[in-house]
């Protein structure tokens, strides 16, 4: 009888066993997908920065050991010509035809004071062993130009022709440049006949596209620039200064080592068989000041420039303006603002596929505006700005400590870069307003202890990170009536102070608004967020701010493997499907149980004593 009890027992201990092991079970799922949750937080959040450190736009491919001596080389003789010039040119009243300058394997042929501007057609009969016009049509330039202050040299077409082509000859092992050097540079070309500055490999016949031996190019120093329609093509290497097309104040000192050496005599015949002399080397004037002291000034418009080292290239100017222009294919920066540029403006121009940003302007420019710009597709971002001091305390030059500003950013549109779309690094009443910022990996960016920066009524669609960061230290931001739409957060206000309001955010897939550290200054109100994601406006990793009259009746949190888990499993559901598959549990063991038992009759204990016998016999049988 107590064999028989033990197994009507089994089935349903095997049911409670097998409940509480599924029970348990759940209970591990739960935990392990709340910490997957958590890890692919903490996943997010290492490669946001690991994106924001390790995006420095495309590799440069020259040689930066060669290039650099060949640029401290460029230097040098520079700084020769100009201490040549100031014993040539001593006394004002006495004009001085041009001449040449031996400087090293090469000539320079130097372009003196004087009222007429020198043009292309004299250039020709200044060096008609140097600037020879190809069958192709096209001037072959083979000699460096210095045009001194006081001293012009326009390039235009001629009239009635379809442009002007003026090629620098650029080789393995000899590249020419145009500088002025305190003088002025017109390129003054037409719609219909364009001037056009590029360079040109003799060996390959072809413009020169490696920049490890040097490469030609043109550059302003002090005086001024004009250059109107005109293509600008394959120049420049390694620096700023002999990036291609670069107009700046001051130059650096240089010692002359190895600039006295005699030239070649081949390059030394080419050079004399022409009417300008050969300047002997003697006592050399040392001026006053080696470099002009005044700021470059330029206006640039309709210009073309594609696979430069540096598209335009901008230093210590007042009074820049490049308007309806087109940079590309740089294969560092479209356009730069390094050094003290102020009062300058950029207006309806296009930077788009160059190697790091479009649009830079570095620390110490001032004043400047992007107005109507594009950049798209740039290796790092598409307009950087950087208003930080340049030091931050005493320093060997005793520069000041101050913050750089009052510049705008408007009406542009800014896509498709590797890093952000417009980066602003400290800086002071800053206005960031009315631009298109799409698909990059952060829209807006502000850091760097920033002040007083306006953001408003931009429009920011699908970037990959977040729409508006605004982080470390920034002060006194306003994010205004943006209309925010895709990515992963809208805005983002991390240890830094920041007005967000009426903001329209829509599609976003994580929080419409993040506050993480001291967001004592920080004020959220009257935001208009929808979209798909954990939590609308997101305050948990942050201590103070203030939160209030936001809208997000259209926030719906995203419906992924771990919501539903988590809404599946609440303590009183898990109790019911506990008791459940109890039952459940316990019938199939009792099913499974009956199916491997043997058929017997309900009444086999319980017979007839007939069935023990034979029943009646006959005596007969019997004997």
């Amino acid at each position: 009888m107590s064999g028989r009890q033990s197994g009507a027992k089994q089935p349903v201990v095997i049911g409670i066993a097998f409940g509480l092991f599924v029970g348990i079970l759940a209970s591990v799922v739960v935990v392990r997908v709340s910490l997957l949750g958590e890890h692919a937080a903490d996943t997010m959040a290492a490669s946001t920065a690991a994106a924001e450190t390790v995006a420095a736009g495309r590799a440069y491919p020259g040689d930066s050991r060669a290039e650099a001596a060949l640029v401290e080389a460029e230097s040098e003789r520079l700084s020769y010509v100009r201490r040549v010039s100031a014993s040539a040119v001593g006394d004002a009243t006495v004009a001085t035809p041009p001449y040449r300058v031996r400087t090293g394997t090469t000539y320079t042929l130097v372009l003196t004071p004087r009222e007429q501007p020198y043009s292309a057609p004299e250039l020709a009969a200044l060096a008609p062993g140097t600037f020879q016009r190809d069958p192709d049509g096209f001037f072959l330039l083979s000699e460096n130009i210095v045009v001194l202050g006081g001293a012009t040299l326009a390039l235009a077409p001629e009239e009635g022709s379809v442009g002007l082509d003026i090629r620098l000859a650029s080789d393995t092992d000899f590249f020419v440049s145009i500088v002025t050097s305190g003088g002025s540079l017109v390129v003054d070309g037409t719609e219909t006949a364009p001037v056009s500055l590029s360079s040109w490999s003799r060996s390959t016949g072809a413009p020169d596209t490696q920049t490890t031996d040097g490469r030609a190019y043109v550059r302003v120093i002090g005086g001024r620039a004009s250059v109107s329609h005109a293509d600008v093509s394959d120049l420049g290497f390694w620096s700023g200064n002999t990036g291609g097309l670069a107009l700046t104040g001051t130059d650096e000192a240089a010692t002359f080592d190895g600039l006295l050496d005699p030239a070649p005599d081949s390059v030394s015949a080419a050079a004399t068989a022409t009417g300008a002399p050969v300047l002997p080397p003697g006592p050399l004037v040392v001026p006053g000041s080696p470099t002009p002291d005044a700021l470059v000034t330029a206006g640039l418009d309709n210009l073309r420039v594609s696979g430069n080292a540096f598209g335009v290239f901008i230093a210590n100017a007042h009074g820049v303006l490049l308007r309806d222009s087109s940079i590309s294919d740089s294969l560092v920066d479209g356009v730069v603002f390094h050094r003290a540029v102020e009062n300058s403006s950029i207006v309806r121009t296009e930077s788009r596929d160059n190697g790091v940003d479009g649009f830079r302007a570095a620390r110490s420019s001032t004043d400047v505006a992007f107005t109507a710009v594009t950049a798209t597709g740039n290796g790092r971002d598409g307009l950087a700005l950087d208003g930080r001091p340049l030091a931050a305390g005493p320093s060997a030059t005793g520069t000041a400590v101050v913050d750089y500003g009052d510049s705008t950013i408007a009406r542009g549109e800014f896509s498709h870069n590797g890093r952000y779309g417009i980066a602003v690094s400290g800086g002071s009443d800053l206005s960031i307003r009315t631009n298109e910022v799409a698909a990059n990996l952060g829209g807006i960016v502000v850091d760097g202890d920033a002040s007083d920066v306006t953001i408003s009524d931009n429009r920011l669609t699908d970037q990959v990170r977040q729409s508006i960061a605004i982080r470390d230290g920034v002060r006194a931001a306003s994010v205004v009536d943006n209309s925010i739409a895709g990515g992963d957060t809208a805005v983002y206000v991390r240890n830094a102070g920041a007005t967000v309001e009426r903001n329209t955010v829509s599609r976003v897939s994580n929080h419409g608004v993040t506050l993480v550290g001291d967001a004592g200054d920080v004020t959220v109100t009257a935001n208009v967020v929808a979209g798909f994601g954990s939590i609308p406006i997101f305050t948990e990793d942050s201590e103070g701010g203030t939160v209030a009259h936001n809208d997000t009746a259209d926030w719906h949190p995203a419906i992924t493997v771990a919501t539903v888990v988590n809404a599946v499993f609440q303590p009183l559901t898990i109790v019911w499907i506990l008791l459940a598959l109890v039952v459940v549990g316990t019938a199939l063991a009792t099913r499974a149980s009956r199916s491997t038992a043997t058929i017997r009759h309900p009444y086999a204990d319980r017979v007839p004593i007939s069935a023990f016998t034979r029943g009646f016999v006959s005596r007969e049988s019997m004997k």
